[in-house]
C-alpha cells in the first residue's frame, strides 16, 4: 500500500449510532453503540441502487468493524435503519466499515 501524502485523516464527529442484532422484523439485543461520520452519496451508488429497487438513505463511516454485517440494524437519534450494503476500508487513514443505510422507521 502506498502511502498519500499528504494523508486524510477520517472523523467519526457527526454523532452516535447504535448497532442491534435483529429477530424476525424487531430489534433484538444492542451490540455496541459508535461515533460515526456522514459520508456522500455518490452519483454511481446513487443509480446503481436505484437500478437494483433499493432506496438509499443515508452513508455513514464508523471505525472498522468486521462483525456489523447485513444482518444488524442502525439506529441514529431514534430511527432506524436497515444496512443494505457494508464495506472494510483497509486503506483509508484510520480504517473504517462504510454502511449504506435504508430507513426502515422509527423506534418505539
Amino acid at each position: 500500500m502506498k502511502i498519500q501524502v499528504p494523508t486524510e485523516f477520517l472523523t467519526f464527529n457527526d454523532g452516535f449510532c447504535e448497532i442491534y442484532s435483529v429477530k424476525g422484523n424487531k430489534l433484538d439485543e444492542k451490540l455496541i453503540r459508535l461515533c460515526f461520520g456522514n459520508r456522500v452519496v455518490g452519483f454511481k451508488r446513487h443509480w446503481a441502487a436505484r437500478a437494483a429497487s433499493t432506496e438509499i438513505n443515508r452513508l455513514i463511516q464508523i471505525p472498522l468493524r468486521e462483525d456489523v454485517t447485513t444482518e444488524n440494524n442502525v439506529v441514529i437519534a431514534g430511527t432506524r435503519y436497515r444496512i443494505e450494503q457494508s464495506q472494510n476500508l483497509n486503506d483509508t487513514n484510520p480504517p473504517v466499515t462504510v454502511l449504506t443505510l435504508r430507513k426502515v422507521g422509527v423506534v418505539t
